[in-house]
Formats: C-alpha cells, sequence, structure tokens
C-alpha cells in the first residue's frame, strides 16, 4: 500500500499567467515559493502551507477547461484558513467585488466558493471544531 505524506500541490493551466499571480498573490495572499523553481512566463509555483500551487501558462486561445460542477475531472481547490480568520476573507472577497457561488456555515466546516479569473472553482474552507 502506498503510504501518502499529504497534497504535495495542486497545478492549474491558465489564461494569463501574469494575471493569475496578480490574483491568487494579492488576492488569496500566496507568494511565490522558495522550494520550487518558478519560469517566468511559463509558470509560479505558490507557497501554500506545506503544499504548493502550480500556475502554468495555458495556451491564449485554447479551450477552457474549468474546475467547476458537472462532468468530469477537478471540481475545485480549497485553501484552509482558521476559524478566526473566515469572516474577514468573507468580506475581503466580497469588497474586491468577487462574486461567491456558495457560502455556508456548518457545524463542522465553514464553505465560501468563488471563481479566480479563468473560472476556476476555489473554496476558502475552515474547520471550527477542529479548533477548539
Amino acid at each position: 500500500m502506498i503510504k501518502i505524506r499529504g497534497v504535495d500541490h495542486a497545478a492549474l493551466s491558465v489564461k494569463d499567467l501574469d494575471r493569475s499571480l496578480k490574483f491568487y498573490t494579492e488576492v488569496l495572499g500566496l507568494k511565490i515559493t522558495e522550494r520550487e523553481y518558478s519560469r517566468p512566463g511559463v509558470e509560479y509555483f505558490l507557497d501554500c502551507g506545506t503544499s504548493l500551487i502550480g500556475l502554468i501558462q495555458g495556451e491564449p486561445g485554447g479551450e477552457r477547461h474549468f474546475l467547476q460542477d458537472g462532468g468530469l475531472g477537478g471540481n475545485h481547490v480549497a485553501f484552509r484558513v482558521d476559524t478566526k480568520d473566515f469572516d474577514k476573507v468573507v468580506e475581503e472577497i466580497k469588497a474586491r467585488n468577487i462574486p461567491i457561488s456558495f457560502f455556508k456555515k456548518r457545524e463542522k466546516s465553514w464553505s465560501l466558493y468563488f471563481l479566480d479569473p479563468d473560472g476556476n472553482k476555489l473554496e476558502i474552507t475552515a474547520w471550527p471544531l477542529e479548533e477548539q
């Protein structure tokens, strides 16, 4: 049996690498990592806790493959925040006029869903019962 230690990275193909880099650094607060090589104009890897998010320049005129509901393949990428920071994140997303597609505070987990500039579905999540 394979022993998985965790998720190493998720990679997203994007239409405009510079626009996406700006979104992921300015909106989500991720930083270009020192752990992995980035190639400007081709790809960037961003620190996300112990994992990385890869942004890869897709074909600007190519068909879009959304991380969305329906169909097969990837559905979304979720970023975890501390419960105490969750409401501030919601307000930040609203202040930037980023449409929220789903928002719910359940007993065990809280979720906020929205799209990146290329239509990839992202989630911010918090787990309040795990932090008590």
